[in-house]
């Protein structure tokens, strides 16, 4: 009977532990998940300095135009702004979500409809292209973003 207990009281550390990290993990999932829902919410439709809560001032944003002015943060709002501009009833459709560590995979669909001439688009020109966004987290934060479009021809 001793040596029961004896297993019982080695084993009990060692689940509580191993519980806590995997408990630790999916409350670090589910904040990833969350920030990337919210944040694609700002972009279809919101204030972006909001998005200031969410992504690292100097945020590594792999798809930014290479001449652009800005870079980081700073960068991506602009960015979207011309988006909002351009694609005002643009809309995110987010159809899975999956993290592993620090780094959350997402993929989702973009639609919009151009409010003017755009990347050899007319006006009124109604868009839809499936994608794959890739962010790494840092404290707690986006500090980089990778993304691969499925655009259509």
């Amino acid at each position: 009977m001793h040596k029961y207990f004896f297993f019982f009281l080695l084993f009990l550390p060692i689940s509580t532990l191993v519980y806590s990290q995997d408990m630790d993990q999916l409350s670090k999932d589910s904040k990833y998940k969350a920030i990337f829902i919210e944040v694609n919410k700002i972009m279809d439709n919101g204030d972006l300095d909001q998005l200031d809560a969410y992504m690292k001032a100097d945020v590594i944003d792999h798809q930014m135009d290479p001449s652009a002015a800005e870079t980081g943060l700073e960068g991506i709002k602009e960015m979207l702004k011309i988006f909002q501009h351009v694609f005002p009833d643009m809309k995110t459709t987010i159809h899975t979500m999956a993290v592993s560590g620090d780094t959350l995979f997402a993929f989702a669909t973009f639609s919009g409809t151009t409010s003017e001439p755009f990347a050899d688009m007319p006006a009124n020109h109604e868009l839809t292209y499936d994608y794959v966004d890739v962010v790494r987290f840092e404290d707690g934060m986006m500090a980089e973003h990778w993304g691969f479009s499925d655009m259509p021809k």
